[in-house]
């Protein structure tokens, strides 16, 4: 293996090299389309590694002497400039450089040399906040607030405290484009979903616009990777004492896809492999060839996320649902299960809390894992869980009351030094609700909300759920299980890391759209009822819960469906049929990920 594409060298550095026919693709949203004068136009790419969005430009028509890359790394930058030998490759920190100093003035149509490059494309580098110092992020904050002197510095803040390096590549890109010109990006499709991303989409709002979303919902670009990712598209618009002329554009105005319009997102979803659809593409307005094209609103992030994930079934279904659909929050808060800080002191097999003759008040029954035995099923017995949590009162003087538990806690007094631990006021004091509801973090291929009769801890893995007045447990239980609920989950959760974990986090959780249980007649009239939905979760909570395509046929599952969703029961097999489909291919997508890395 070369020292270029070493696994822990390239970790540090946040590279991820791109495949060929991604470049090809990020290039035809961002360069003009073919008949214009290609040789002319000058190209950035911000973060060039070895050079792969240079070499593509190159043999797009893209003359050479109008590639300019920046590369940290010695080795790669060493790569791309013998990829393309009469390209400009700057070893440098991208931050490091004043927009000037990049060679930001290029050449126009008619040669004026108006600011800035007509496309920026490439790769930004993957690199946590966490990983960067205090001076990198001081660079990065100087750097940006003179790039965009109206972007306040609580914004700047979350962009560098707690975004990846990327969201602050992304905003340098649109500073390094003309006015008119195209920035083509691929980043992670976490990038949709994160709050920090906020400040990112404001500025890229006052200062242009995002044109497209471009995903492959079969593939994974990175092999090596645990990413998923997309080609983000961005189009600068003219700045005060820069007004777009008609001579500084280097094409005549592009068309656009179908129905688009300055207030909306393309959001594309591929039909065909990335390497047909490079082939077939020459600018947005081919997308729709290749791709199933949806709009979503400019001023909605959140939308575009879902318009990029969600199956045409949901919107349908969501549609038919109207107002019987709420989000979770409005039902119940929605809690992050325990974080222990040290499972061996506080998470106990019931026979050593036994043998240390731990006061039973203290101890309380502990659902560990989605995963662990017997964790199949929607019911949950309290009695039969093996293993118990350590809840001692955070007070000095209420711990006197419970001897055992204060001797064993001053046996590992230790402990109190522990990273893990060091933040707490008292460091044996474990943050547990109890509850009876528990939403599941993570998913492969089943779906299972697990639901006591009595009050028991989870751990981080799970969020308990503790409801608001007027809300019945039992039938949001109901509810939780039902298909529909899969769906929404499936549709609309997190699945930007790799390896074919669907995800939700405490704050998506809280906007999940779910049928209102409160909505459950009470009779045995027309409409879904509040009887039938208690019966059919009884029937089903017992036996284990199988993967989705499993669950399909199960009669108990039907009927549960049915109490359920009432007349939305006619969706069911559209229902069926895209959550068993987005599954599979999510599965298969992950599953891409073992073949050789990407060069």
């Amino acid at each position: 293996m070369s020292p270029l594409h070493q696994p822990a060298r390239r970790l540090a550095l946040g590279q991820w090299f791109t495949p060929p026919e991604v470049a090809d693709l990020a290039l035809a949203m961002a360069l003009p389309p073919g008949g214009v004068a290609r040789a002319r136009l000058r190209v950035l790419d911000p973060a060039c590694g070895d050079g792969v969005f240079l070499a593509r430009a190159a043999a797009a028509g893209v003359g050479q002497g109008g590639l300019v890359g920046i590369e940290l790394d010695p080795a790669a930058a060493a790569a791309a400039r013998a990829a393309v030998p009469g390209a400009t490759v700057r070893r440098a920190d991208l931050f490091d450089l004043a927009a000037g100093a990049i060679g930001e003035r290029g050449a126009g149509d008619d040669g004026s040399g108006e600011p800035g490059f007509d496309a920026v494309v490439g790769n930004p580098p993957y690199v946590r906040q966490e990983r960067l110092d205090r001076d990198q992020k001081q660079r990065v904050e100087r750097r940006l607030a003179e790039d965009w002197p109206d972007l306040s510095a609580v914004d700047r803040q979350r962009l560098i405290g707690r975004a990846d390096l990327a969201a602050s590549v992304v905003a340098r890109s649109l500073r390094l484009c003309r006015p008119g010109g195209r920035a083509a990006l691929v980043v992670s499709s976490a990038l949709l979903d994160a709050t920090y991303a906020d400040a990112l989409w404001r500025l890229i709002e006052r200062h242009g616009r995002v044109e497209a979303l471009i995903e492959a919902p079969a593939e994974r670009w990175f092999h090596d990777a645990a990413v998923n990712t997309i080609i983000l598209v961005l189009e600068r618009s003219a700045d005060r004492g820069h007004p777009v002329r008609s001579s500084q554009r280097a094409a005549p105005p592009r068309p656009e896809p179908t129905g688009t319009g300055t207030d909306t997102v393309a959001v594309a979803r591929l039909r065909v492999p990335t390497a047909v659809a490079a082939r077939r593409v020459r600018g947005p307005h081919d997308l729709v060839a290749v791709a199933e094209v949806r709009r979503a609103p400019a001023d909605s992030p959140r939308s575009w996320a879902e318009a990029l994930r969600a199956p045409a079934a949901w919107f349908e279904f969501a549609r038919a649902a109207g107002e019987r659909l709420v989000p979770l929050g409005e039902l119940v808060e929605i809690r992050r299960g325990v974080t222990s800080g040290a499972n061996e002191i506080f998470y106990l097999p019931r026979d050593r809390a036994a043998s240390l003759e731990l006061e039973a008040a203290l101890l309380a029954p502990l659902l560990r894992s989605p995963r662990e035995a017997g964790s199949q099923t929607i019911a949950v017995d309290p009695r039969a869980l093996p293993t118990v949590a350590l809840v001692a009162p955070a007070g000095v003087d209420a711990l006197a009351r419970f001897p055992a538990a204060r001797r064993y806690i001053a046996s590992h007094a230790g402990a109190a030094e522990r990273p893990t631990l060091r933040a707490r006021t008292a460091w044996w004091a474990l943050a547990a609700r109890p509850a009876r509801l528990f939403l599941t973090k993570a998913y492969a291929g089943r779906f299972v909300q697990r639901f006591a009769p009595g009050p028991v801890v989870a751990d981080q893995r799970l969020y308990s759920l503790h409801p608001r007045p007027g809300v019945d447990l039992e039938l949001l239980a109901a509810v939780l299980n039902s298909t529909f609920t899969a769906l929404a989950l499936e549709a609309l959760g997190r699945a930007s890391l790799g390896e074919g974990a669907l995800e939700w986090t405490v704050g998506d959780a809280a906007h999940l759209p779910v049928l209102d249980p409160r909505r459950l007649h009470a009779d045995r009239g027309p409409g879904p009822s509040a009887g039938a939905a208690r019966a059919a979760l009884a029937a089903i909570a017992h036996r284990p819960i199988g993967p989705v395509e499993a669950e399909r046929p199960r009669a108990d599952r039907a009927g549960l469906d049915r109490a359920i969703g009432g007349a939305l029961t006619e969706l069911l097999p559209d229902v069926h049929d895209a959550l068993c489909a987005a599954v599979a291919r999510r599965a298969a997508r992950a599953a891409s990920g073992s073949g050789p890395p990407a060069g």
